[in-house]
């Protein structure tokens, strides 16, 4: 992101001072909420949350100018399915993250074997030596 000139000040201030109340349907926000106040470390679980938005949009950040990506980050796309966010954040949390090439413009997307779908798709996979 900020090779794309976008300083994380830009959204994740928003993001932060208002635990994410703005980027997410109320419903969602009570899940959210349950989830960082049921964790002990829970500002710490909101940084990893932070994290696994970004990692979920690394694609369209990627391939998107500034304009598009600060668009995508003050306007969490609404179609994002929270539940893998958290399934996300955890990973994130406890190391279990690999993160694997994301696809450009100039690249082709990877093989999706491991049967993943969504907003995830092939890009992540549990670490097997953890």
């Amino acid at each position: 992101v900020t090779e794309r000139g976008i300083k994380p000040q830009f959204f994740s201030f928003r993001w932060l001072t208002l635990l994410l109340s703005q980027e997410f349907l109320y419903p969602e926000i009570q899940r959210l909420w349950d989830s960082f106040f049921a964790d002990s470390e829970r500002f710490k679980f909101l940084l990893y949350f932070c994290c696994a938005m970004l990692v979920a949009q690394r694609t369209r950040l990627i391939n998107g100018d500034f304009i598009d990506n600060m668009k995508v980050l003050q306007r969490y796309p609404i179609e994002t399915d929270i539940y893998q966010l958290l399934q996300l954040a955890c990973q994130i949390k406890d190391g279990k993250l690999i993160l694997h090439t994301v696809p450009t413009k100039d690249t082709p997307a990877p093989n999706n074997s491991s049967g993943r779908s969504g907003i995830l798709g092939g890009f992540f996979s549990r670490s097997k030596n953890r």
